[in-house]
């Protein structure tokens, strides 16, 4: 993966003060994409809904295109944030036995397993997301023609077995969205049950990876919002579109100074030029 060390979200002020408020980022499913090609494959219908994802760019350089289509000239905004920026959790026995119906054993040295998502949400909401457990979600798309990227085959079958590829959605978009240069953060998320023995748990999965495979299966939730690390909030920079109106200047400043009074404020470059 290349070396980059901030990424760069267009949005609008809405957006802004929700993120703000919850210092959360929104990973959308791909079937609320504006590139309507990438919920698409060649062998599984509607299975775009259990992808989700976060779109950034590594362009430092601010794109009108990008102004326009993703936040307006008049009123938005550029956040800037350190890459992977999400907040990791430890995850101790105590935690976990206040929602699990099994019993933990308690571990007294203290020692706990870390992840992205608190393991107690998967086990209390039902889901499960094997990125849960790693601290690396970025990806750089690649732009193609080639059919075979851009419609992936995701079943594999071999006599009464089969298995989908989930890992190949979200990676390749048309070369006519080059222009966005975008890094995204992906998370599968399964509806799973994981709060049951072993044996269930495993009989249950195989259940609904072919309910997927068949087309039945429904995503857990239309999105979810990561919450971010109190470091990288603490640093996010906050760029004003090209054309912002006084009063969204106002507002834009009142919610840095109520929610991210560390935050760094920014003129757009291209003030006064469009």
């Amino acid at each position: 993966m290349e070396t980059i060390e901030y990424l760069y979200h267009y949005t609008n002020i809405e957006t802004l003060a929700l993120i703000l408020k919850n210092r959360t980022i929104r990973f959308n499913s791909l079937n609320n994409m504006d590139d309507l090609q990438e919920q698409e494959t060649a062998d599984l219908k509607n299975i775009g809904q259990f992808c989700y994802i976060s779109s950034w760019t590594d362009d430092e350089s601010e794109s009108i295109p990008m102004w326009n289509m993703y936040a307006s000239l008049n009123l938005g905004v550029r956040i800037k944030l350190r890459k992977n920026p999400f907040k990791v959790y430890d995850n101790l026995a105590s935690d976990l036995s206040k929602v699990l119906v099994l019993p933990v054993k308690d571990e007294s040295s203290g020692k706990s397993l870390q992840s992205i998502i608190p393991l107690s949400e998967m086990f209390s909401k039902g889901f499960f997301t094997v990125q849960a457990m790693s601290k690396e979600l970025l990806l750089k798309v690649e732009y193609t023609n080639d059919k075979n990227k851009l419609y992936p085959r995701l079943l594999k079958e071999e006599d009464e077995h089969f298995s989908i590829a989930l890992g190949e959605l979200g990676k390749y978009k048309n070369l006519h969205w080059q222009f966005q240069n975008e890094w995204r953060y992906i998370l599968n998320i399964l509806p799973l049950n994981l709060n049951q023995p072993v044996e269930n748990l495993i009989h249950n999965f195989q259940i609904i990876v072919n309910r997927i495979r068949l087309g039945l299966e429904k995503q857990p939730f239309p999105y979810y919002d990561m919450s971010v690390s109190n470091d990288a909030f603490s640093e996010m920079q906050i760029t004003l579109s090209p054309r912002i109106s006084a009063g969204s200047r106002v507002i834009v400043q009142n919610l840095l100074e109520k929610y991210n009074p560390t935050a760094e404020l920014k003129e757009s470059n291209i003030l006064g030029l469009i």
